[in-house]
């Protein structure tokens, strides 16, 4: 199922498959600089006490996005849920 990197929880991994059509060409454009690109390994490193910005991991670089951003990028959601600090199952 594509989602958008919004809806991915803390502990998932998911890939890149594409944009939203409604996603601004601006915008776009500066994630794919940040490399946002189809294919790229993503996962939620922290999240802000009001959820907005989310820090991700992409290409082992760490970056912040509005969710207004992170609803222009499809993903897909792997089946592995990784530890993330403070997560002790």
């Amino acid at each position: 199922m594509t989602l958008t990197l919004a809806s991915l929880e803390i502990g998932q991994t998911a890939v890149i498959t594409g944009f939203t059509p409604e996603c601004r060409q601006e915008v776009r454009q500066r994630l794919l600089d940040l490399g946002f690109v189809r294919g790229s390994k993503i996962k939620i490193e922290n999240v802000s006490p009001l959820a907005d910005p989310i820090a991700y991991t992409i290409h082992h670089t760490q970056i912040a996005l509005r969710k207004s951003d992170a609803l222009c990028v499809l993903i897909q959601v792997s089946g592995d849920r990784i530890q993330v600090s403070g997560d002790r199952a």
